[in-house]
């Protein structure tokens, strides 16, 4: 929410931005109340669980890179070494992208 305000100020002409503002106001009355609190900040760091049909759950480190001038990001996540989720996506890496579900 606060990475959505933040974007929305870098970009104030941006019309689909604000629309989707618009309709996510009139449609949520979650999304309108946390709008209304004005947070406003870039998030950089976090952790993202994501459940993978073949693998399972996954904890992953989130890295946002950004270049603001070109209003670009790159998102890396990567998995703690280690961790059940590095050994998930270890797994993943020798499945690909095989179908096991078949007989």
């Amino acid at each position: 929410m606060a990475d959505l305000r933040a974007t929305l100020a870098r970009r104030p002409d941006d019309a689909r931005l604000a629309g989707l503002v618009r309709r996510l106001r009139a449609r949520r009355e979650e999304f309108s109340a946390l709008w209304d609190t004005h947070d406003v900040a870039v998030r950089r760091a976090d952790v993202k669980r994501f459940l993978h049909p073949v693998v399972g759950p996954l904890e992953l480190d989130c890295e946002v890179l950004m270049i603001p001038e070109r209003d670009r990001r790159l998102v890396v996540h990567t998995a703690r070494p280690g961790s059940e989720s590095y050994e998930r996506l270890a797994l993943l890496r020798v499945v690909g992208v095989q179908d096991l579900t078949r007989g």
